[in-house]
């Protein structure tokens, strides 16, 4: 073997290697698990999705960054308990459990249902920003106009009937003698 095809055979291995350790942690995926993949909010509110974020890769990993999906421009999306909550590195076998991101309703937000992806970035450092988790939810904005509010004769009558209690209360205190005594003039 000649010193250019050993040379050659060592440049083709670097770089094989290079390429198998760049892609060796793409596949490295964070178990983000939702305590619940659906909640319901009103417009003008903010709901807040919880769950667990597993690492079962085998090595320690880094949450670097976060981000997602909405499909709607009424909602936004709130990654504020990603980056106060969950630790800087998961080991192996380790895991978050708590607030892991919020979403706010606008307060003109239509009713119905809305998607989301919620995305986490990291990988084996901490200036390493690949894929490694992520989860699906919906957000259902409930319709307030569903709830009736009370009429004005309803609020009315419980105006007179709270007023009426007191001053009833008021006439059966006063003294006997003053009371009127069927038959008795005066």
């Amino acid at each position: 073997m000649s010193r250019n095809d050993a040379v050659g055979t060592l440049g083709r291995l670097l770089v094989a290697l290079g390429l198998f350790s760049a892609t060796a942690f793409a596949d490295i995926v964070f178990t983000v698990n939702l305590d619940s993949t659906s909640l319901v909010g009103t417009p003008g509110t903010a709901v807040t999705f919880t769950g667990t974020i597993l690492n079962a890769s085998g090595v320690e990993l880094f949450l670097n960054g976060a981000g997602g999906y909405l499909s709607s421009p009424e909602l936004t999306l709130d990654l504020t308990p990603f980056f106060t909550l969950t630790p800087l590195s998961l080991l192996d076998g380790d895991s978050y459990s708590g607030d892991i991101f919020s979403v706010a309703i606008s307060g003109v937000a239509l009713p119905g249902d809305y998607s989301g992806t919620f995305n986490i970035q990291g990988g084996v450092d901490s200036a390493t920003f690949d894929p490694v988790g992520s989860a699906d939810f919906q957000v259902e904005v409930a319709d307030v106009a569903a709830v009736p509010e009370p009429s004005s004769v309803t609020l009315l009558g419980f105006a007179c009937l709270v007023l009426a209690v007191p001053l009833y209360r008021l006439r059966d205190r006063r003294p006997r003698s003053y009371r009127a005594v069927p038959g008795r003039v005066g």
